[in-house]
C-alpha cells in the first residue's frame, strides 16, 4: 500500500498532508515558509512529515505540489528583459491597455510601468483582417531587422502578438521559425498558443506574463525535482494549477501562468469534497491564512470556475477556479490611516517575524495578536520564551499603535481590529454572492486555513449565514485538496465563424478535444482515462462580454445548438435579471476540459484518545465582556457529540471559538458544524 503527500506553500507556512492507504490515517505538519527559496520550505516540510511518520520515502506512490512561486514573480514584477514583437503600429497595446482605471475618477493616478519597456517593443508590417483573411503579408526583411534589434537590446526572450491571430496564426508561426533562425537562439513565446483567443491587449499581456514567469517555476521546479530526488521519492512532482487540477512541471512550465492560484485552488477543491460530503451542495470556502483571505464558491456541488482573473491590475486570461483574495489573514497588520481611521491589512507580519506574539522580533501589531489579547488563542501556541512576558509586550505595543490613538481600551481596540478584518471578508463574500445574483443564507459558510476557523462564525453572523462548518484540520485543508485534485487539463481557442453552426462547431471542438488528448498522452494516460467536457463563451451580438456555457457531449447536432442557446438565455436572465431571446447570438470561444479522477481518500475520522476538556480561561465577547469559557481539544470528540457556545477549540495548526449562543455537532467526517 502506498503513501500521498500534497504540499501547499503559503506565504506565512508551508502545509503538509501524508495519507497512508495501508492504515487509512492522514498526517499533517506545518513549517515556516522560506521566502524567496521556497522550495526549501517544500522540502523541509516534507522531511518533517516522514520523519514524524516513519515513511520510508520509497512508499511515496504520489507527490502534489501547490506553489506561490508565479503568483510571486508577477506581483513583485520580476520581469526579465522580454521583447515584443507585433504589428506595425500597436507597439504600444502593453501601455494603452484597454482603459481600465483602477480609481475611476482619481485625475492623479499613475499607471505603472509597462512590462515591457517602449524601446523593446517594436512593430512589423503585415496585417491579419478580422475574419483571418491576410490583408498585407508579413515583411520579412523587417522581421529578422527587429529581432536583430531585440537581441541588441538585451532582450533574453521574445514575445510574438499580433493582430487576429487567433483566428489566423501564419504570421506569428512565420515570425517564430525567423527566431528560431537566428543565431542568438532565443527563447520565444507566440500568443496564439498561449492564449489563442480574441482581444489583443489582453492575449499580449496573458503571453508576456506567462514568458515572464516562465523562467522562475522552471528553475524553482528543478531545483524542488532535484531535491525530491535526492529524498529517495521515486515519482513526478504533480503540480497544481489554477483550474483545480494538476499537471506535470514540464507542462507547468509551458503554462506557467496557470501556477498564479495554484494554492487557494487547492483550497477550494478540498472545500468541495467536504461541502458534498457533509451533503450541502451550496458552500462558500472561506480560507483564511497568515497573510489573506480567499474565498470561492461550490455551487450544485461543482466548483465555480472562470476563465478570467486579475492580479496587480493585469488581466490574466487562463483557465481559474473563481476564486477572489482579499488581504485579511492572520498576520495582517492593524494600522491608522491619516484620517484617524483604523485600518487592517493589506500589508503582513509574514512569517518572520511574524506578528508580535510569535515572539520572533515582530513589533506591528496584528489580527492574531488580537485574538491573543482576547484570550481567544493560547499564549502558550505561539510563546517560546517568558509567555507573561511577551503577553505583556503584546497588550503595550497594542496599546501604543491601535487603543490610544483610537480612544479605546486594549480590548476595544482588538475587538474592533477582528470587526474589520471581518467586514472585509464579508465584503468579499458579497461580491461573488449578492452581486452575481447569489443569496449568501442559501450557502453553508466552509472555514479553514489556520485563521478561519476563528473568524468564521462572526464573518456568517455579517452575511446571515445559519450553517459554518469547520473541517478536520483546518489548518491544512489546502494540501489536503492536492492529495483529491483530478489531473486536468484545458484547451480553448476562438470560435471561427459568425452564427453558432453545427457542423463549423463540431470540427473545432474535436481539434481542441485532440490537443487535450496529447496533454493526457504526455503524462502517460489513454484516451479511455479521459473524461471530456465542452462549453462556449456565448453573447448576444454587440455585447462585448461573453458567459460560458456547457456545450453538452453528444453530437453537435441543431437540437444540440438550441440547447446551448437556451442554456445562455438562462445564465443571462440569472446574472443580469433578463434575457432577450429574440436577440441573435454568437459564440466567441470553444473550450475543452479533460479530467482523469484521482481516487479518494479512505481515511478514518476516529477520536483521538485524549481528555477533551483542558480547563477554562476568560475570552473577551462583545455585549458580555470577559466570560469563563471552557477550552477543548477538537480531535478527542466523535461523531454524533455536541458542544455548546461558548467554547474554545484547540486543534494542531488552528483554533476555532464557538459563540454564546452557537451550538457545535460532530458529524461523520470530523468536521464541527456550527448552528447559529
Amino acid at each position: 500500500m502506498s503513501v500521498r503527500i500534497g504540499v501547499d506553500t503559503g506565504g506565512t507556512f508551508t502545509d503538509v498532508v501524508l495519507y497512508d492507504e495501508e492504515t487509512g490515517e492522514i498526517h499533517t505538519t506545518k513549517t515556516p515558509s522560506t521566502p524567496p527559496e521556497f522550495d526549501r520550505g517544500v522540502l523541509n516540510g516534507i522531511d518533517a512529515i516522514v520523519e514524524e511518520t516513519g515513511v520510508n520515502p520509497s512508499r511515496v506512490a504520489f507527490l502534489s505540489h501547490g506553489t506561490t512561486v508565479g503568483t510571486n514573480a508577477v506581483l513583485e514584477g520580476d520581469v526579465p528583459p522580454i521583447g515584443l514583437l507585433t504589428n506595425e503600429g500597436l507597439r504600444d497595446v502593453l501601455e494603452i491597455g484597454d482603459q481600465t482605471r483602477p480609481e475611476l475618477y482619481d485625475l492623479q493616478q499613475e499607471k505603472p510601468p509597462a512590462l515591457v519597456p517602449r524601446h523593446r517593443r517594436l512593430g512589423v508590417p503585415g496585417r491579419i483582417a478580422h475574419d483571418g483573411s491576410v490583408v498585407d503579408e508579413l515583411d520579412e526583411a523587417a522581421a529578422r531587422e527587429a529581432i536583430d534589434d531585440l537581441v541588441e537590446s538585451g532582450a533574453e526572450s521574445v514575445v510574438v502578438s499580433m493582430l487576429f491571430s487567433h483566428l489566423n496564426d501564419a504570421h506569428e508561426r512565420r515570425v517564430g521559425e525567423l527566431i528560431e533562425a537566428h543565431d542568438a537562439e532565443l527563447p520565444y513565446a507566440l500568443s496564439s498558443a498561449v492564449y489563442p483567443e480574441a482581444r489583443e491587449y489582453d492575449r499580449t499581456v496573458t503571453t508576456v506574463l506567462n514568458e515572464a514567469v516562465k523562467r522562475n517555476i522552471a528553475d524553482y521546479l528543478d531545483r524542488l525535482g532535484a531535491g525530491v530526488e535526492e529524498r529517495g521519492i521515486d515519482v513526478p512532482l504533480n503540480v497544481m494549477h489554477s483550474g483545480g487540477g494538476i499537471f506535470s512541471p514540464e507542462q507547468a512550465t509551458e503554462f506557467a501562468l496557470r501556477t498564479v492560484l495554484s494554492g487557494p485552488a487547492a483550497g477550494a477543491v478540498a472545500c468541495r469534497d467536504v461541502s458534498t460530503g457533509l451533503g450541502y451542495d451550496a458552500a462558500i470556502g472561506l480560507d483564511m491564512g497568515g497573510t489573506s483571505a480567499d474565498v470561492s464558491i461550490v455551487e450544485g456541488g461543482e466548483i465555480v470556475r472562470s476563465t478570467e482573473g486579475e492580479i496587480n491590475d493585469l488581466p490574466i486570461k487562463t483557465p481559474l477556479i473563481d476564486i477572489s483574495t482579499v488581504g485579511a489573514g492572520g498576520g495582517s497588520i492593524a494600522w491608522i490611516d491619516e484620517g484617524g481611521g483604523l485600518r487592517v491589512g493589506p500589508k503582513s507580519a509574514g512569517a518572520d517575524p511574524g506578528p508580535i506574539c510569535y515572539d520572533r522580533g515582530g513589533t506591528d501589531p496584528t489580527v492574531t495578536d488580537a485574538n491573543l489579547l482576547l484570550g481567544r488563542l493560547s499564549a502558550e501556541a505561539f510563546v517560546a520564551g517568558d509567555m507573561d512576558l511577551v503577553v505583556d509586550r503584546t497588550r503595550e505595543r497594542f496599546r501604543e499603535a491601535v487603543a490610544d490613538p483610537l480612544g479605546e481600551s486594549v480590548e476595544s481596540a482588538a475587538l474592533d481590529v477582528l470587526k474589520v478584518a471581518n467586514a472585509k471578508m464579508a465584503r468579499e463574500i458579497r461580491r461573488v454572492t449578492v452581486e452575481r445574483g447569489r443569496d449568501p443564507a442559501e450557502f453553508a459558510l466552509v472555514a479553514f486555513g489556520g485563521a478561519g476557523p476563528m473568524q468564521a462564525p462572526a464573518v456568517a453572523d455579517r452575511m446571515d449565514i445559519d450553517t459554518v462548518v469547520l473541517p478536520r484540520t483546518p489548518g491544512t485543508l489546502s494540501a489536503r485538496g492536492l492529495l483529491l485534485a483530478d489531473v486536468r487539463a484545458d484547451e480553448s481557442r476562438a470560435y471561427r465563424g459568425e452564427r453558432l453552426d453545427a457542423e463549423a462547431m463540431g470540427e473545432q471542438f474535436a481539434e481542441l478535444e485532440g490537443t487535450v488528448s496529447e496533454r493526457f498522452v504526455e503524462m502517460g494516460f489513454d484516451d479511455d482515462e479521459v473524461d471530456i467536457e465542452r462549453a462556449a463563451d456565448v453573447r448576444y451580438v454587440g455585447q462585448s462580454y461573453e458567459l460560458t456555457v456547457p456545450a453538452g457531449d453528444g453530437p453537435l447536432d441543431d437540437e444540440a445548438i438550441e440547447g446551448i442557446v437556451e442554456r445562455f438565455h438562462e445564465e443571462h436572465a440569472r446574472l443580469y435579471g433578463h434575457a432577450m431571446r429574440e436577440e441573435p447570438v454568437e459564440a466567441v470561444t470553444l473550450r475543452v476540459t479533460g479530467t482523469v479522477p484521482t481516487p479518494p481518500l479512505a481515511d478514518r475520522a476516529e477520536a483521538a484518545d485524549a481528555d477533551p476538556h483542558r480547563g477554562e480561561r476568560e475570552v473577551y465577547f462583545e455585549g458580555t465582556g470577559y466570560t469563563e469559557t471552557e477550552v477543548l481539544f477538537r480531535p478527542a470528540f466523535a461523531a454524533g457529540e455536541t458542544v455548546e457556545g461558548p467554547a474554545i477549540l484547540e486543534d494542531t495548526g488552528s483554533t476555532a471559538m464557538l459563540p454564546p449562543g452557537t451550538t457545535g455537532r460532530v458529524a461523520d467526517d470530523g468536521s464541527f458544524v456550527i448552528e447559529r
